[in-house]
């Protein structure tokens, strides 16, 4: 009888310290280039196990996948610099515990003040 072969899960994205840029692409006809220092957030519902929503700049980045606990925490440390959407690895059941993105799209982030945001006015003069 044969046995499985276990392999340690990959990490299908690029790291690297301190990079000043990180690079997003789809996979089928857009790859974007955002500074870092432009990054406002990212967010990961837990009702959403299986997608990312990262804004940085002007743009929502929505990333969806699979086993994303480590890419959010490259994120949160700001060590992502390269990430490319593989769907076709969904199908192979041997990428089942890597860590990738399936979809990526690009959308205008909505303005905080549509969000609901208040303007405090403090006072301070």
């Amino acid at each position: 009888m044969e046995r499985p072969a276990f392999r340690k899960p990959r990490q299908l994205f690029d790291t690297v310290v301190r990079p000043s840029h990180v690079t997003f692409d789809d996979g089928r006809s857009e790859r974007r280039n955002f500074p870092w220092a432009h990054y406002v957030e990212a967010r990961w519902d837990y009702a959403e196990p299986d997608t990312l929503k990262v804004e940085i700049g002007d743009w929502l980045v929505v990333v969806r996948g699979f086993n994303l606990a480590a890419l959010f925490l490259a994120i949160e440390d700001h060590t992502l610099v390269r990430l490319r959407a593989q769907p076709d690895l969904a199908k192979d059941r041997e990428h089942g515990a890597d860590t990738f993105a399936t979809e990526i799209r690009f959308l205008k982030a909505p303005n905080l003040k549509r969000r609901g945001q208040i303007e405090l006015e403090l006072g301070l003069e």
